[in-house]
């Protein structure tokens, strides 16, 4: 069976559940292009390469696997910061690339997209770095197997992968039969003599302790969400999350704590967090942002951490995967339940909310929390980096809601391209039915031409803009006067029509007290519109919510002191 070369991968993202591919059209790679319809995929352009890669990043998420296409050059370079976001974020995501012919790369003709040195390979070269597997096609008869060999790769490692194609190369016939083949979504499985001995070991730690359990953002990564919330529902363990991992579980469950965030948590999740004599650690990723500026105060000695590839009881690490370790854990815990009866008690409300009277000017601790009323199940929500991100961590989400946020990369404007992707994954799969994007206005003027995308492929969104009196976050940290944190003002009024003129569309705001606020969240228009639906919110430009507060003068006090030495899990 033989099949064009670009006929061959889309078959393959297909296969994937892969419905829409995102990009941009460039001359190099427009024959392949032609090839995605014939292989069953839509292709959707975006406005520019870097909405692409985010709108990728946010369609794996929710689908599994994303993919998107660029050209040579300008194009790959302009989706960097989306790919490198998707790496670091482990979220599959395949980006092709469309390269000059290989006769003119092998004479190092000086081609447009180029350095002018004649030289082609400088740009594969950066992306080795922020892929887990690399490869430009030009050979048909080893094509097959290498496209194969790197999808499979982005599987295994849930990161992206790159695929470069020769413009000669996208069309040239290769060897089909590799397609009756699947690809594998599965990890090999773990020594069954290991798995059962530290299987052995964690039922003894949750005997004789008084255990918690946290579940982080690489559990959400790395596709151990379920068994994460089965664990939890089985003991009984005060279970919390932290901002990279919100969204995971069922908040409604009686022993969900809420988020720790270490400094920047409620007290009275940080007392129960701190105080535990172990830790069951699923997915942790201790970063700066995810720490509060390290002020987490979990020491290594009481935790057992959860990685995609190993799992460590204080400082002994075990090669096995913690997706199948969890899975016979909770297999022994259904079978042989375990003989500790009691377990501390989930007695604090994580998310106050106040009664501000008629008037009372809109604050960002009271938006949070009322968000959290307003959320519905069903619905999915994109928190942007910074402001947003912290504090949707202070929304409680109903069984049935989700939401992702780029806690670590944290590149500003991510949020609003990747709403167009998580939108449209929604579109396809049906499995939620709300997409709301919360985002500042200074990340916003980033991305803002994504809502061409989201207006033109009538998805829906509701998207929420905080407008601090247009400052950027980052006055929270240094400069709260100085004119680089100062944004130009847009009239969010009338964004949607300059965007889509042809496509219905509802605008409310500027909100800038609660009793307004409370009336578009109870305007049955804004909650079930079929149509693109914004909201502007106006706050104090000083105002932030209570963890980013904390965390801005952890970071500006950070950034003038050394970096403190890695010796526990936080602080």
């Amino acid at each position: 069976m033989s099949v064009k070369i670009g006929e061959y991968l889309f078959l393959r993202l297909k296969e994937l559940g892969v419905q829409t591919c995102f990009g941009v059209p460039g001359d190099y790679e427009l024959a392949t292009l032609d090839l995605i319809e014939d292989a069953g995929l839509k292709f959707s352009g975006n406005p520019n390469e870097l909405i692409a890669s985010y709108a990728a990043d946010g369609y794996g998420r929710l689908n599994g696997v994303g993919s998107f296409i660029t050209t040579f050059g300008p194009g790959e370079l302009s989706a960097y910061c989306g790919h490198a976001g998707a790496y670091t974020e482990f979220v599959p995501v395949a980006h092709i690339v469309g390269y000059p012919g290989r006769g003119a790369m092998k004479a190092h003709t000086i081609m447009h997209h180029t350095l002018g040195t004649g030289e082609f390979g400088m740009y594969h070269e950066m992306a080795k770095h922020i892929s887990c597997d690399t490869v430009v096609l030009m050979d048909p008869a080893t094509a097959p197997e290498e496209i194969d060999r790197c999808l499979q790769t982005m599987l295994h490692e849930s990161r992206p992968c790159y695929i470069g194609i020769p413009v000669d190369m996208g069309q040239a016939m290769c060897d089909g039969s590799g397609l009756e083949t699947k690809l594998s979504r599965d990890l090999p499985p773990n020594d069954p003599e290991g798995e059962k001995k530290l299987v052995a070991e964690l039922r003894s730690w949750l005997e004789k302790k008084s255990p918690i359990l946290i579940v982080d953002g690489n559990a959400v990564r790395n596709d151990v969400v379920a068994e994460s919330q089965k664990l939890s529902d089985v003991t009984g363990l005060p279970t919390f999350t932290t901002c990279m991992g919100k969204g995971a579980l069922n908040e409604e469950a009686p022993n969900y704590g809420g988020v720790y965030n270490g400094g920047g948590s409620h007290e009275s999740v940080r007392k129960a967090v701190e105080s535990a004599d172990a830790v069951f650690w699923i997915g942790n990723f201790p970063s700066d942002f995810n720490t509060a500026e390290f002020t987490m105060n979990v020491a290594q000695d009481i935790t057992v951490d959860f990685q995609r590839f190993f799992i460590k009881v204080g400082s002994q690490k075990h090669e096995l995967k913690m997706k199948y370790v969890l899975q016979a854990l909770i297999k022994s815990i259904e079978k042989l339940p375990l003989a500790r009866t009691s377990t501390q008690k989930v007695d604090w409300d994580p998310y106050p909310l106040s009664n501000p009277g008629k008037g009372t000017e809109l604050t960002q601790d009271y938006l949070w929390a009322a968000l959290g009323k307003w959320f519905r199940p069903g619905d999915f929500a994109i928190g942007e980096t910074g402001t947003s991100a912290f504090g949707i961590a202070d929304s409680k989400l109903p069984s049935g809601a989700g939401l992702f946020n780029q806690t670590i990369f944290g590149s500003i404007g991510f949020a609003t391209g990747a709403a167009v992707g998580a939108a449209k994954a929604i579109q396809e799969r049906g499995n939620y039915k709300r997409c709301v994007l919360v985002t500042g206005e200074g990340s916003f003027h980033l991305t803002l031409q994504a809502l061409m995308d989201m207006l033109k492929l009538r998805l829906n969104p509701i998207v929420i803009i905080l407008n601090n009196d247009g400052y950027t976050i980052e006055r929270l940290i240094h400069g709260k006067d100085a004119f680089y944190n100062k944004l130009p003002q847009i009239d969010y009024s009338g964004l949607a029509h300059v965007f889509g003129p042809e496509h219905p569309s509802k605008y409310w705001g500027p909100v800038g007290t609660a009793d307004e606020l409370h009336k578009v969240l109870e305007d049955s228009e804004f909650n079930d519109g079929e149509c693109f639906r914004l909201l502007e919110l106006k706050l104090g430009y000083l105002d932030a919510p209570a963890s980013v507060r904390q965390a801005a003068a952890a970071v500006e006090a950070f950034n003038q002191k050394k970096r403190p030495q890695n010796g526990s899990m936080g602080g």
